[in-house]
């Protein structure tokens, strides 16, 4: 890697930076503001929502990425090309060609650092988020393993292999303690779903558990009130979503084999894989507008250009991902769709410059 090369790399990871700690500050004292509401709730305080947040930061980060190295990219080297710096490399000899082969490799970096944060942290804090937000407002926890999700409700343990974005549960564990910790009741249901009003389980084999015997019934369908909260559910699915791209896989695989809807999970696992190139596909992006401006652009210009460009493909990104699970298009389509058409349109324009 030569003088150039780490020149214009930190000039673009400094940028993006610089940009994603402004707008993760200003996204961050929203969240706060927003988890103030659950002040007061179960045993939730002010410095629980301080924590809580804290907890979403890697998450929040993860989201604004994308815009954030776009914003930054076309700040860092728009400043390069309005102090007439490209100007002088192109005149000693390098071609856009090279100097978009370096903006690359700080894609390369920036995309490898999104994959880590996405793959091994965001996943853990997240888990530490939702046991902390169920622990205090629903004085229950939860664990996601790699084939089950865990709650605990005082003495009531509820093991479900399964949970569909319509919040259907399948393969429904739920076993009752006594205060002596002996094992009281045991109950299996096939599936589970919310009518409006309680649970119902379906295809449930019950045993009961007494001193001197066991009493197993079985049932076809019965109402259960008190499984699980739906706020709780809300948390558990959207925890799910940020599982590993192995985690995910899993997951998705799972719902697969059991015929359960999984395009939801599908969608979160292709999203994931496609992240790293999204970050490519900004930084691409960038290059044809800086080139293109006027050397006198002023930073506001490029900032609003910025801006615009980066709102646009994220609620493109967005609406794309939803319009697929509504029709139920392929999700690596769904994931990727906007992304290579990105990368397309990135294509098109430096051909013209060249």
């Amino acid at each position: 890697m030569n003088i150039l090369d780490r020149y214009i790399i930190k000039t673009v990871i400094n940028s993006t930076l610089l940009f994603l700690l402004i707008i993760l500050a200003l996204y961050t004292f929203i969240a706060l503001a927003d988890n103030f509401k659950y002040v007061g709730k179960g045993t939730f305080a002010i410095q629980d929502a301080f924590y809580y947040t804290l907890l979403e930061l890697p998450r929040r980060l993860y989201q604004l990425f994308p815009f954030s190295v776009l914003l930054g990219a076309m700040m860092g080297l728009g400043t390069l090309n309005s102090s007439n710096e490209l100007v002088a490399i192109r005149a000693a000899g390098v071609s856009i060609s090279k100097i978009i082969f370096s903006v690359m490799k700080a894609a390369f970096i920036l995309a490898t650092f999104i994959f880590v944060l996405g793959e091994y942290i965001i996943p853990v804090s997240e888990k530490m988020a939702e046991n902390h937000w169920i622990t205090k407002t629903k004085g229950s926890t939860s664990t996601i393993s790699e084939d089950a999700i865990w709650v605990r409700d005082g003495n009531t343990y509820t093991k479900i292999h399964a949970i569909t974005s319509d919040k259907t549960l399948g393969n429904v564990s739920i076993f009752t303690f006594a205060e002596d910790k002996t094992l009281k009741v045991s109950t299996w249901a096939a599936s589970a779903h919310f009518d409006g009003d309680d649970w119902i389980l379906k295809n449930i084999k019950q045993t009961f558990i007494t001193n001197d015997k066991v009493i197993t019934n079985k049932m076809e369908q019965a109402r259960w009130p008190t499984l699980l909260d739906l706020e709780l559910v809300d948390v558990i699915i959207s925890s799910l979503e940020h599982l590993s791209a192995a985690g995910l896989y899993r997951y998705s695989s799972y719902l697969d084999a059991n015929n359960l809807e999984s395009n939801q999970y599908w969608l979160a696992f292709w999203n994931k894989l496609v992240q790293p190139f999204s970050i490519a596909a900004m930084l691409l992006l960038s290059v044809p507008f800086v080139f293109s401006s006027s050397r006198t652009s002023n930073a506001g210009t490029r900032l609003m250009t910025g801006a615009f460009i980066g709102i646009v493909f994220t609620i493109a990104n967005k609406i794309t991902g939803q319009f697929g699970l509504v029709y139920h298009i392929n999700p690596l389509i769904s994931a990727s769709l906007i992304t290579v058409i990105t990368f397309i349109l990135a294509s098109l324009l430096i051909r013209r410059m060249t």
